[in-house]
């Protein structure tokens, strides 16, 4: 648990350009030193076997030449003892030669008879290691044509040791030049273990400065298709960034759409609490009708206020309705009262036609934004004197509300936004 919390804490041990570095490089250590172990072993296996395979060979070939001769009765008998002192320095070794009965008739050195001697006399030519004496031994019996017996006997045995020691040297200096190799082989190797990880991680840079490039919200679109995975990543950012684009828009439509709804009303009462105020003399009913209107528009601006909330805590692109059955001659009346201040003020006179009572399941608040909208823009932008004209009609279903006016009108450019 603790080396897990060092990690977390520690950002370069996170990284994971360096875990694919130390999982190369560990992973070509513990081989190099497991190939290390065998061949070392194998080779000091190897190195014997072969020494005892050489002398087997070369002390087969003078016992076959000692069995032809009376070497075994007078050891000064031809060159044999030289060709043995030879052989002798040859494998730096000493043999011996003893009859049939183990008696030593020669040896160059000072030597006892082992028990591979005894086991040549029975089973033939016999090799072995010692380790526990440190010495390679090999016996050979020397053999006699019997021309009465017609067979071969066994008048002696060749018997030859050998130390290793000349053997574990060279093997110790191979050792040391293999050290020599290996630190070239992890020197190589964290090279390439550096490289492996740089270029397995490449990708994900590529996808890091792909995001951080397109993190401006530009229109370009990031593609890594180096491997699966990076395609996968890029494609879910880019999903991501689409999400923001459109949560972006829509925040700036919720910013634009607070700003008009809250100063809509904010308007109306100021110009209804001017008109109030340039009637220094009216009677009491008018500034209770005025102050009714005034809080009529507190009352809307704090439902508009509401249902700004909600959408904000909804996350959504519209609001939850309240609907209710509404008299929409009434509701046009009281806007158009509302608004009748401000219409004098600019010089508009506003005209209602209703064709008769008309009664719909609505969300008051939000048809009275726009209705408010929709009127208050034709007094706002029209011409002194004008007029606006708002007409309510019906049919069997379904109710509309037609505002004209004598204004401006929307420029042609911006019927599209409409």
């Amino acid at each position: 648990m603790h080396f897990i919390k060092f990690i977390k804490e520690h950002k370069i041990l996170r990284s994971f350009r360096l875990r694919i570095f130390l999982i190369i490089l560990l992973t070509g250590l513990c081989a190099l030193g497991f190939m290390r172990r065998v061949l070392t072993a194998d080779a000091v296996n190897m190195a014997i076997e072969s020494r005892e395979a050489e002398m087997m060979t070369r002390l087969r070939i003078m016992a076959d030449r000692i069995g032809n001769s009376i070497f075994m009765q007078d050891t000064t008998e031809g060159t044999y003892a030289a060709d043995l002192m030879l052989l002798s320095g040859v494998f730096d070794s000493r043999i011996i030669a003893a009859d049939s009965e183990l008696k030593i008739v020669y040896d160059t050195g000072h030597y006892l008879i082992s028990d591979v001697a005894v086991k040549a006399f029975r089973d033939g030519a016999v090799s072995g290691y010692d380790k526990e004496a440190g010495l390679i031994e090999i016996a050979i019996p020397v053999t006699v044509y019997d021309s009465d017996l017609k067979a071969d006997i066994t008048e002696g045995v060749l018997v030859a040791a050998a130390s290793p020691e000349k053997i574990l040297r060279d093997v110790a200096e191979k050792e040391r030049r293999s050290v020599i190799i290996e630190i070239l082989a992890i020197v190589l190797l964290t090279g390439v273990a550096a490289a492996v990880a740089s270029v397995v991680v490449r990708p994900f840079d590529k996808v890091t400065g792909a995001i951080r490039s397109a993190a401006s919200f530009d229109d370009s679109t990031p593609a890594v298709s180096d491997y699966k995975e990076t395609e996968e990543i890029v494609e879910a950012f880019n999903e991501m960034r689409t999400q923001m684009k459109a949560l972006d828009q829509s925040r700036q439509e919720f910013v634009g759409n607070v700003s008009h709804e809250l100063k809509t009303p904010m308007a109306s009462i100021k110009v209804l609490a001017d008109s109030i105020n340039m009637q220094s003399d009216a009677p009491v009913e008018v500034y209770r009708d005025f102050m009714k209107d005034i809080s009529e528009e507190i009352d809307r601006e704090n439902n508009i206020i509401s249902d700004l909330l909600a959408l904000v805590k909804m996350d959504k692109g519209v609001g939850a309705l309240n609907i209710e059955n509404k008299n929409i001659n009434m509701l046009l009346e009281n806007i158009i009262r509302r608004l009748g201040p401000l219409a004098k003020k600019n010089e508009v006179d506003i005209v209602f036609e209703s064709i008769g009572q008309v009664d719909a399941d609505v969300d008051e608040t939000k048809i009275s934004s726009a209705f408010m909208n929709l009127i208050e823009n034709g007094i706002k932008y029209n011409k002194k004197p004008g007029w606006v004209r708002v007409k309510l009609d019906a049919d069997h279903r379904f109710f509309t509300v037609t505002v004209s006016d004598s204004g401006m009108g929307i420029p042609e450019e911006s019927l599209p936004h409409i």
